[in-house]
């Protein structure tokens, strides 16, 4: 990640947000390393709104109301991260792409929502994306 250029656009995918509000200490450590690197080289961190559910549902389904809060505060907040809007146009179109590329449809939609918004670096912790010819896909 230290080639990444000033106001570069990165896609951030949901298990990173995930890895740094709640996993174990190993995996907050290297996404806190990524967003600290990626705050210090000044890129643009995008992320689709299917984020923000996929986030939230988990601490909603357990009744874990701090938590939804502490997710809830991190993407209100102006400026740290881009959402970018899940239509579904943006659905029907990552459902009919999604076998093509091996991916399951919500892993789709993210991939497909950052190459249209022009990113070109997917951060994750997923071991099923690939770089390809639009974006090259780092693993935190």
């Amino acid at each position: 990640m230290d080639d990444i250029a000033a106001g570069e656009a990165v896609y951030v995918d949901t298990n990173v947000f995930i890895y740094f509000i709640e996993a174990t200490p190993v995996l907050f450590e290297r996404a806190a390393s990524a967003f600290t690197r990626l705050a210090q080289t000044g890129a643009r961190l995008l992320t689709s709104e299917l984020t923000v559910a996929e986030c939230l549902y988990q601490p909603a389904r357990d009744g874990n109301g701090k938590l939804v809060k502490v997710y809830e505060d991190l993407f209100e907040t102006p400026g740290d991260v881009t959402l970018l809007p899940l239509t579904g146009e943006l659905a029907r179109r990552a459902a009919m792409a999604g076998g093509g590329i091996g991916l399951k449809l919500a892993d789709a939609i993210h991939y497909l929502s950052a190459v249209e918004a022009g990113c070109s670096v997917f951060l994750t912790g997923d071991g099923q994306f690939r770089s390809g010819p639009h974006m090259r896909v780092v693993k935190v």
